[in-house]
């Protein structure tokens, strides 16, 4: 698959099989993360893989819309880190690159991937925050369930010319 396919295809899968994902594979996702852009190349991110079911059970506790984790392989949390980053704020658009680059390793490695939030909510942050035990400094950005898809969704029409102008507002392109 090419990039601009991989772009195309990728889907928010939200059930597994129940097999597991290869440790290589967890690492090409992170390396991969790591590669993402960020602001002033600081890389204000660290990344917790679970892979205990007990955790996971408890995620889904604190945050009603992860319930993919019943079937998922691992999750992995995608934190970033207030003292690495450029600047206030800096860490959430960083944070989402990496994320996104997580999403866009899995579909290239057949894998199944769903971008679960946290980010802005205080109160999943705060629980995950004592869940994972984060310094003060760190905070989770979002969970990214991984696993091998056990469901095909078909590719929709998202593409929408009206969204698009010419150097300015309502010019369309």
């Amino acid at each position: 698959m090419d990039l601009i396919e991989i772009i195309m295809n990728r889907r928010s899968i939200r059930k597994y099989k129940n097999n597991r994902v290869e440790e290589e594979k967890i690492l090409i996702l992170l390396k991969s993360a790591m590669y993402a852009p960020s602001a002033v190349n600081c890389q204000p991110w660290h990344f917790i893989v679970i892979d205990d079911r007990m955790i996971m059970k408890k995620i889904m506790e604190i945050h009603t819309s992860s319930r993919m984790l019943e079937t998922a392989s691992h999750v992995i949390v995608v934190c970033g880190d207030e003292k690495l980053h450029h600047g206030p704020g800096y860490w959430i658009a960083d944070c989402g690159a990496a994320t996104q680059n997580i999403l866009l390793a899995a579909e290239a490695l057949g894998l199944g991937s769903c971008w679960v939030g946290s980010y802005p909510r205080e109160n999943r942050m705060t629980a995950f925050k004592e869940l994972f035990g984060l310094p003060d400094n760190v905070q989770v950005f979002a969970l990214v369930a991984i696993g091998y898809p056990d469901q095909i969704k078909g590719k929709p029409e998202r593409f929408k010319p009206e969204r698009i102008y010419r150097n300015r507002w309502n010019n369309p392109y």
